[in-house]
């Protein structure tokens, strides 16, 4: 990706750089509710201004903060539903998600009283970097600031209700969404490139465990399509902003029997050079 100076999410993340970094934001187990932003390094934070450094800290003193502080939307690209599902000759389909139930990764939710089968939906998302209409496929990727896991709390009894109902995901996944725990750039992760035709795609394994036993298992590139052309699709009828989350999945498929996520069961989604992202239901 080239660098451009105003390729970045004011106010969200640090500045774009030109090197390999995993973009943070957190807040200090002593400062709660005071956010800072940084990169992750070596199993350390490195605090910055968004330029400057300021300060080193621990992983054990900080509570990680979606990567975005508030995206101006968030798109899902769903494969796996029959309604939306993607066939090779069609366009790509998507529905919109609450930017306002997104949390950081190792967070703790409680489990909601309206439902009976919550469950759970794990994405490879990206995170866009500037402003742009009617985006062509050969450039999106220049649009692209870093990439994320997104995984997705569902209530599928509630979903059940909407599909009846005839409308789209509405209540079913306005719970919670943790998005993290970092942002990878694009550089980071051009040893495992196998494809440039359409846009970037990467081979990447992910896996998918419920209190530590592998539920589910997959890889990045056997996705429909690539994030360029998710975003030039997504341009096409009104503009992707800063910020904005772009979000395609589920990343990893089994042919597993449902089972409801229960009080005390922790979810953890691991992808290659893009970490681990683990909720807790408490």
């Amino acid at each position: 990706m080239e660098c451009n100076p105003q390729s970045k999410i004011e106010q969200s993340c640090p500045q774009v750089t030109c090197v390999p970094v995993k973009l943070c934001r957190f807040e200090l187990l002593a400062e709660p509710g005071l956010v800072k932003t940084g990169i992750v390094h070596n199993g350390k934070i490195y605090e910055t201004d968004g330029t400057n450094p300021i300060a080193v800290h621990e992983a054990a003193d900080v509570r990680p903060l979606p990567p975005v502080g508030l995206p101006p939307t968030v798109r899902f690209f769903r494969i796996s539903d029959t309604e939306l599902a993607i066939e090779p000759e069609t366009q790509p389909l998507y529905f919109y998600g609450n930017p306002g139930v997104l949390i950081g990764a190792s967070q703790i939710v409680s489990l909601p009283d309206l439902t009976g089968e919550l469950d759970y939906e794990p994405y490879l998302a990206c995170v866009v970097a500037q402003e742009g209409l009617g985006i062509a496929v050969d450039q999106a990727d220049s649009y692209i600031l870093g990439y994320t896991i997104l995984n997705a709390l569902v209530m599928r009894d509630v979903e059940r209700a909407e599909a009846r109902a005839g409308c789209g995901p509405g209540r079913s996944r306005d719970y919670a969404m943790a998005l993290g725990p970092v942002i990878t750039t694009p550089e980071e992760l051009d040893d495992a490139l196998v494809d440039e035709e359409k846009g970037r795609r990467h081979k990447l394994s992910a896996v998918a465990r419920v209190n530590g036993v592998e539920r589910r298992r997959g890889d990045v590139q056997d996705l429909p399509y690539s994030f360029a052309e998710l975003i030039s699709f997504a341009s096409e009828t009104s503009p992707v902003r800063a910020g904005d989350i772009i979000a395609i999945g589920p990343l990893v498929l089994s042919e597993e029997s449902f089972r409801a996520l229960e009080n005390g069961d922790e979810i953890s989604v691991a992808v290659e050079k893009l970490g681990t992202l683990s909720t807790k239901i408490e």
